[in-house]
């Protein structure tokens, strides 16, 4: 019997239910191995692959139930191995914030810093502070070579404004 044959033979009599529990499960599963939701998808992805074996046991016989669970498991194994691998566990929750966090403790001490606009800054554009090349956010448009002071930092920006001339020179 070839690799084919013993493949179409175990996974041929399988109905669309325990097809769609499976799928459903396998991706909450990984939906939560991925990107936490306090265990809820996990939960879920669970006790559909477990409705998907038991439906398998139902309609099938206690062998091919058995090799539903291997393929299940191994399934779930690289899934794992795929998260160690590439660290991207929480990657989009807990990357984003440890980069805002960083961003502002790099950037805190350059408020009130004064520096020259190098490109035009029409909402965006380029600015040179404290001998440091930063992207900079401005409201209110800038031209290149006008002096800018930061006033801010957010998440994902370093506001900056247009130093007035009496300003520059005090």
């Amino acid at each position: 019997m070839s690799p084919t044959e013993s493949f179409k033979e175990l996974f041929g009599s399988i109905n669309m239910l325990t097809v769609c529990l499976w799928i459903t499960g396998f991706i909450l599963f990984c939906i939560e191995f991925f990107q936490p939701m306090h265990g809820v998808a996990y939960s879920l992805g669970l006790g559909l692959l477990g409705a998907a074996f038991i439906s398998r046991m139902i309609y099938g016989s206690a062998g091919e139930a058995f090799m539903f669970v291997m393929l299940t498991c191994v399934l779930l194994f690289c899934v794992h191995i795929v998260s160690i691998a590439t660290q991207k566990r929480d990657w989009l929750k807990v990357a984003r914030i440890e980069r805002a966090g960083a961003r502002r403790r790099r950037y805190n001490a350059l408020i009130d810093s004064v520096g020259v606009a190098n490109t035009p800054i029409d909402l965006t554009g380029n600015a040179t502070i404290n001998d440091i090349n930063l992207v900079v956010y401005s409201e209110t448009p800038i031209k290149q070579g006008e002096r800018v002071r930061i006033t801010g930092i957010t998440p994902d920006k370093i506001i900056v404004e247009r130093v007035a001339q009496a300003d520059s020179e005090a």
